[in-house]
């Protein structure tokens, strides 16, 4: 997904947030928006430039995870927000899917889990087809730190249909992301142990640094999920190769019109190649 003009202001919110969180005053801010208009082109997506301020800030501050705290309590919010809204999604598909949508609902710049407006749209029976022409593994490139628990219950589901499932987390600190330090500092793998790495510290996931596992698994018959809305700007620039599940809030507007859904939905569906 390209960027458009409307991201220039985002991407200039999103320099503030960081400078402040990082401790650094008004002067790295300017400087971000000079970076800003260096790197912003209709020909990038937008995770590709907010990487390279995250990684210009952490130079210039020298604090590689601004998110630190703000992560914590995302943590808390969503492990106690997954105990209470479980109950009201049932445990088939659709259910789960509901489920794990919620989870993308709330993070440190946008929502709250609040079932009130929450309004899904998916084609279920599509993706049931996709899920079993699939091959048996299946690879889930999750998103912030709270969508973690909600991606649970249908990582299992999977399991249980004889999927071996590969939950991939940013090797570094990236944004308020999940990431391998942080799922050793929480012992997610009590929960879930099947954790990989994508080998980079950006969000979404760019083709050129597939490696490893990661590449073998794209590059295979695995089912590929993925999860959030910075996953589908950055892996939409080459989902032409194969099929990907995209599980979603849409949050903003160029996102709304790439997809031909509205802010503040919630969505599934199948991208990319034979997807839409």
């Amino acid at each position: 997904m390209k960027t458009r003009e409307r991201c220039f202001t985002c991407l200039q919110d999103f320099a503030r947030q960081i400078v402040s969180l990082s401790g650094a005053n008004g002067a790295l801010a300017e400087r971000c928006f000079h970076l800003i208009d260096l790197l912003y082109s209709p020909s990038k997506n937008p995770t590709e430039i907010s990487n390279q301020l995250l990684k210009f800030i952490r130079g210039v501050t020298g604090v590689a995870d601004p998110f630190a705290a703000k992560k914590a309590t995302e943590f808390r919010q969503a492990r106690e927000a997954a105990e209470k809204f479980q109950r009201l999604f049932s445990a088939d598909l659709e259910g789960l899917l509901k489920y794990s949508c919620l989870g993308n609902s709330h993070d440190y710049f946008e929502g709250s889990y609040n079932m009130s407006d929450f309004h899904f749209l998916c084609d279920v029976e599509r993706i049931q087809e996709r899920i079993k022409s699939a091959g048996s593994k299946v690879l889930l490139f999750g998103d912030n730190v709270g969508d973690f628990f909600f991606d649970l219950p249908l990582t299992r589901f999977l399991a249980n249909r004889g999927k071996d499932v590969y939950y991939a987390v940013k090797e570094a600190p990236a944004q308020n992301d999940l990431s391998m330090p942080d799922v050793e500092h929480w012992d997610l793998r009590g929960l879930f142990a099947n954790i990989i790495s994508t080998g980079a510290d950006e969000v979404g996931m760019r083709r050129e640094r597939m490696v490893g596992p990661i590449k073998d698994l794209w590059e295979s018959d695995a089912l590929v999920i993925a999860k959030g809305m910075a996953n589908y700007e950055a892996i939409s620039e080459f989902h032409d190769e194969r099929p990907v599940l995209y599980i979603l809030k849409v949050k903003c507007k160029t996102v709304a019109e790439a997809l031909g859904r509205n802010v503040g939905e919630h969505t599934s569906f199948i991208g990319g190649v034979y997807g839409s």
